[in-house]
């Protein structure tokens, strides 16, 4: 008979809260252990807000990870402790499914790295954008070579205002934290761009521009939009709405926790207390002479993602507002279009997808090209770009830096 895995989930945030509801909801191979938060109140909310009643809670990671029923844990707390609690995790048996980025530096990830081959357990990176339908769609279409010699990739990835105004005044507004919001919010589009390619290949080079043009402290009318006049608060486009900080009351305003600073909390988008970029454009070259950019943009009435790639013999496009791959021949310019369509759940399906994938890797101990070394190839090449930005120059990558 095969085993029900009971796999507990550390972090109660938006995350947490998404994999708390499935592994609550039950599959046939998975349940709820418990949740796992340092900050008690944050976790009672949690809890009465996810509606889980008579799930264990712990407040103590020690004691969470000492028990020995769990199997496995979701780790979905902040990028800046992803490699002390990976490493608590796996030093205590349990095997990980560890949310990207998989950490802020590559000097973290190859920590983890070094644990995970010490200790022998299994850990999985949550790159959830391998399991939407399209991208699942493209890897094979790409597969068949339909391009030909692969000659240049490009990505975007536009963030709405809300969506943007969220890293603002979280903990993500200081790269610290998570090594910048490049690594943080699109190491997903990164990742899918070198998957893409194909990780056999290493990048030689990056360089970068970036900086911050909007959300300057010049601006700020108040410290916290609780504090901000109302007028200038009625106008702001970048409002302290539910949706992006958790959990949320049934109100125009978010539920926020008494310390505003380390939450983030209503802080006024235009602070002074951050250093990430609020735009970037990467480029980027391969050993096999395969070239790319990346641009990220934020401010936008809607958010969305596009990825195109250039080949000898064709071009391929990936509209995912349309749930569209657009394939153009060089040869005649015959154009061919695949629709797909989304399946249910979290993150157009992907969510509910990763976790019985998780519980694939736990039962065969391979987590497939979901490893370690995946996702910090795609932080690799979020570093270097930052490197880039900070000192004007283009960056060159050894093949060792791949090497934990």
């Amino acid at each position: 008979m095969r085993k029900k895995y009971r796999i507990g989930v550390i972090g109660a945030g938006a995350r947490g809260e998404s994999f708390a509801r499935q592994l609550f909801a039950g599959t046939k191979s998975a349940e709820l252990f418990a949740v796992c938060d340092k900050d008690a109140v944050r976790l009672g909310e949690f809890m009465v807000f996810c509606g889980m009643k008579g799930v264990r809670t712990f407040t103590d990671p020690v004691d969470f990870f000492a028990a020995p029923e769990m199997d496995g844990v979701i780790i979905t707390t902040p990028d800046f402790t992803h490699r002390d609690v990976a490493i608590q995790a796996m030093r205590a048996g349990k095997h990980i499914y560890l949310e990207k980025p998989i950490a802020p530096t590559t000097a973290q990830c190859r920590e983890i790295i070094r644990c995970q081959k010490e200790t022998g357990m299994t850990a999985f990176v949550g790159f959830n954008m391998r399991a939407m339908k399209l991208y699942e769609r493209a890897k094979e279409l790409l597969c068949g070579n339909p391009l030909g010699q692969i000659v240049h990739i490009e990505g975007l990835e536009q963030l709405s205002k809300e969506h943007s105004a969220s890293f603002m005044r979280r903990f993500h507004r200081r790269r610290a934290n998570t090594g910048g919001i490049l690594n943080h919010k699109c190491s997903h589009d990164l990742d899918i761009m070198q998957w893409f390619i194909g990780h056999e290949h290493k990048l030689v080079k990056v360089g970068s521009l970036g900086g911050t043009n909007v959300f300057i402290s010049q601006k700020a009318p108040a410290k916290y939009c609780s504090e901000c006049p109302s007028a200038t608060y009625a106008a702001c486009p970048y409002k302290d709405v539910p949706g992006f900080v958790f959990p949320v009351r049934n109100s125009d305003r978010p539920l926020h926790h008494p310390d505003r600073i380390t939450y983030g909390g209503d802080l006024c988008v235009y602070n002074e207390d951050k250093d990430i970029f609020d735009n970037q454009t990467v480029i980027m070259e391969w050993d096999h002479g395969v070239r790319g950019n990346f641009n990220l943009q934020l401010f936008q009435a809607y958010g969305r993602r596009e990825t195109r790639i250039w080949g000898e013999k064709g071009f391929m496009q990936l509209i995912p507002e349309e749930q569209k791959i657009r394939l153009i021949r060089s040869s005649d310019g015959e154009c061919t279009e695949t629709v797909v369509v989304s399946e249910k759940g979290g993150h157009g399906g992907s969510d509910p997808k990763m976790l019985n994938r998780f519980v694939q890797a736990l039962e065969t101990g391979n987590p497939g090209d979901s490893s370690l070394a995946e996702g910090m190839a795609a932080t690799l090449l979020a570093e270097k770009a930052e490197q880039s930005v900070l000192t004007g120059q283009f960056m060159s990558v050894d093949t060792a830096e791949y090497n934990a």
